[in-house]
């Protein structure tokens, strides 16, 4: 009687030492799982500190892929969204294209509907590469495809997030135009030029519209030196417009001079471009700031 119930009790003694064996190897794993994700989050934290955008990037990524649903999953994922826009930004004004690209496209993979990225691309391409002084054509295939994608959204009535007017006829004339003229003949300069001169074109036409709106309002309302609202919104957007308007026609004259293109089109808009300039900064009498502006476009020296 005693030996049964010694080899119960053994036996159960066994049992339970292995239950708290196994637990204590789950607290052991579980806590192991907690360190390595508390080492994840701080490679991210201490690179962000440290203003190290790209090594943040790559500590978040390498965070969300490993702990998806981690205790800093949904601070980190909204960091890491803002953090991706700067680095397109970045890259968009240091034109590293090959680096606006892979970030875009991180982006569109996660957001694929963001017109703002689509747009952004497909015309920083263009202005970049495409229609540069010295063209490169190697990204023209991206540039079609983001263009394509851009129509599609445009067309399913998305806008343009930050833009006080989204002009949608404008804006699908010149994506459609971008689109069929970069994959008809990407490397045809003349193909180039007139894409670049519709796009001319069309800013023109705005930029006509919104100073027939701001001539329209009072004069005693337009040289008041406290403008109303409404007065102040137009003027803002004929301005914008005139920049807009001023940087592709500096485009294509310093396209056209640059490619040999006929003498007498690349002076029409030029003359053109001056005087939009002229009115859009009356204080530069002697157009320094023209001549520079079309020095960084590739214009030659005259």
């Amino acid at each position: 009687m005693f030996l049964r119930k010694t080899k119960g009790a053994t036996a159960a003694s066994l049992a339970l030492f292995a239950a708290l064996a196994l637990a204590s190897s789950a607290v052991v794993a579980a806590q192991e799982i907690v360190q390595d994700e508390g080492a994840a989050y701080r490679a991210w934290h201490d690179a962000s500190q440290a203003g190290d955008n790209a090594k943040a990037l790559a500590a978040a990524k390498e965070y969300l892929e490993k702990y998806p649903t981690g205790q800093y999953a949904d601070f980190i994922k909204k960091w890491y969204g803002a953090a991706q826009m700067t680095a397109l930004d970045a890259a968009i004004k240091e034109k590293r294209t090959a680096d606006m690209i892979t970030v875009g496209r991180e982006i569109l993979a996660r957001d694929p509907e963001n017109l703002n990225v689509l747009y952004a691309l497909a015309f920083n391409i263009r202005r970049n590469e495409l229609l540069a002084a010295a063209s490169s054509f190697a990204n023209a295939p991206a540039a079609v495809e983001f263009s394509r994608k851009a129509i599609a959204l445009v067309e399913s009535g998305k806008t343009l997030t930050g833009v006080a007017t989204f002009d949608k006829n404008a804006t699908l004339a010149w994506l459609t135009l971008y689109e069929k003229s970069t994959s008809l003949a990407p490397n045809d300069p003349q193909i180039a030029a007139r894409n670049l001169l519709a796009v001319v074109t069309l800013r023109q036409a705005k930029y006509g519209e919104l100073a027939k709106a701001y001539n329209a309002l009072p004069e005693a309302d337009r040289a008041a030196a406290e403008p109303k609202p409404e007065v102040k919104a137009a003027k803002d957007a004929l301005n914008a417009e005139a920049d807009a308007l001023i940087d592709v026609a500096a485009r294509f004259v310093a396209f056209g001079k640059s490619k040999n293109l006929p003498p007498a089109t690349v002076e029409r808009v030029n003359q053109m471009l001056e005087t939009i300039y002229k009115g859009r900064f009356p204080e530069d009498a002697t157009l320094d700031g023209l001549k520079k502006v079309l020095a960084d476009k590739g214009a030659p020296a005259q």
